[in-house]
């Protein structure tokens, strides 16, 4: 969960990142390591702060 809230920080797209994140674990599928993801505090608060970034540039392109 670290390592996915770091790029979260980072700025980098997680989607992308998480077949890194499986083979450096050694999974053979993405739902191999999704079994132990777990959503934290911090982590959601991220997302969050993303999401709420994310739609206020929507809002400034809409007219």
């Amino acid at each position: 969960m670290r390592r996915l809230a770091g790029w979260y920080r980072e700025g980098l797209d997680l989607q992308a990142m998480l077949p890194v994140l499986a083979t450096y674990l050694g999974h053979a599928h993405y739902s191999d390591t999704a079994y132990y993801l777990t959503a934290t505090a911090e982590l959601l608060g991220l997302a969050a702060d993303r999401f709420a970034s994310f739609v206020g540039d929507a809002k400034e392109v809409t007219p």
